[in-house]
């Protein structure tokens, strides 16, 4: 039994032990009289939606649009090589464990120029770290392969045989976004695997396709098995409309996710100073029931040319943006919609040197303990090591 001292949690006040017996929380109790905390406890941060493959490939790249990003990836996609793309995943994986992240689903291009290169890169790299830290690997069709063309298909067919647990892409690139949604959507159906697409990333209501994608997935029973990334077109449709899309998304089972400093930085960018801030409704599409998640989107490429994998900072720069105020729901966007910690959870937990889970978004302070299992994450020898008891913050006994 190993006694986490004298914590604050996110969904109560006062300090607490908590109890880990194994890989799993087996008691929370109010510690009276107790000095005011000094660590928080609270589950660890899952980012489901990054770019390993292209992550620090261009630090000091400042994209004069999303369209200008696109075109520099691309120029870059012809040179890259497999030990290229599976140290860029590596250096991300290893900042993001250290930031306290025990899951990372990342997008992988995929393409006729790059093959199968990225695949390999980033499934060596989530080898390389099994078991600190859980990735899925979408099979990413880029701006430079359509859906609907067979040879797309075929690389789709390789990458989930290879490896990826899920198929995507980006319609709005394509010749036809409507008609390469419905491939899309139909790939995923004849694979039996998990989509998760880039969709109406732009403010043009007109051109929103996200009602086609809820309705594709109703139409083939694809319900719990869908998440749309982006969205930020429903920043910008008549509130109404919204809350009806938001209650259907939330019947099918399809799983928002936002990316806030890529959405923020992007939207509208080149047309001098923004006049919407470009982000999905997170406060409405929870009051409907929807699934919202938070990722970091790109990190230090040529479409974005900050952050470190941080999904503590993301939260920080989400609750700003999106007025989402109560902690266990920026608990659930950050941490793979895990409100709080529970007697019965496996113990994937983080401690942050922080008084409460407000302190920890306000300073993001270092010196975070990931624990995966119940056992402290050593990322620097690639190794899972006990408890360390670091500053009497933990009581290892029978």
């Amino acid at each position: 039994m190993r006694v986490i001292r004298s914590v604050a949690l996110i969904d109560r006040a006062g300090s607490f032990d908590l109890a880990l017996e194994g890989e799993r929380v087996r008691a929370i109790s109010a510690v009276a009289d107790a000095a005011p905390p000094r660590w928080l406890a609270m589950p660890s941060l899952v980012n489901l939606h990054a770019h390993a493959n292209r992550a620090y490939a261009a630090p000091a790249q400042r994209p004069l649009s999303l369209g200008d990003a696109v075109l520099s990836a691309k120029r870059e996609r012809a040179s890259a090589t497999v030990e290229d793309i599976q140290s860029r995943a590596t250096r991300l994986m290893r900042r993001s464990i250290a930031h306290g992240v025990s899951s990372l689903r990342t997008h992988t291009d995929i393409d006729a120029i790059t093959g199968m290169r990225a695949i390999e890169g980033v499934l060596a790299a989530a080898a390389e770290l099994r078991p600190l830290l859980d990735v899925e690997v979408v099979a990413f069709a880029s701006a430079a392969a359509d859906p609907c063309h067979p040879g797309t298909q075929a690389l789709f067919v390789e990458a989930v045989g290879r490896g990826a647990s899920l198929i995507g892409a980006v319609p709005a690139l394509c010749a036809n976004p409507a008609a390469a949604l419905e491939a899309l959507l139909d790939a995923a159906l004849a694979l039996g695997v998990p989509l998760d697409v880039h969709l109406d990333e732009h403010l043009d209501a007109p051109k929103a396709l996200i009602h086609q994608l809820v309705d594709g997935t109703v139409v083939r029973g694809l319900q719990g098995r869908v998440t749309v990334s982006h969205a930020c077109v429903l920043s910008v449709l008549p509130r109404d409309d919204v809350r009806r899309l938001l209650d259907r998304m939330a019947s099918a089972r399809i799983v928002l996710v936002v990316l806030p400093e890529l959405n923020l930085y992007l939207q509208a960018r080149s047309e001098g100073a923004p006049g919407v801030r470009g982000l999905a409704p997170v406060a409405e599409a929870l009051k409907a029931g929807v699934a919202v998640r938070f990722g970091t989107d790109n990190v230090r490429d040529w479409f974005f040319p900050f952050g470190d994998g941080d999904m503590l900072e993301t939260g920080f720069v989400g609750a700003m943006a999106s007025h989402v105020d109560a902690p266990e729901e920026l608990s659930s966007l950050i941490c793979g919609g895990r409100r709080r910690i529970e007697v019965g959870d496996v113990a994937d937990l983080l401690l942050v040197p922080a008084s409460s889970f407000d302190d920890a978004l306000a300073r993001r302070p270092t010196g975070r303990v990931l624990l995966r299992r119940g056992r402290e994450v050593d990322v620097a020898v690639d190794a899972t090591a006990s408890l360390s008891g670091q500053a009497g913050l933990v009581d290892a006994a029978n």
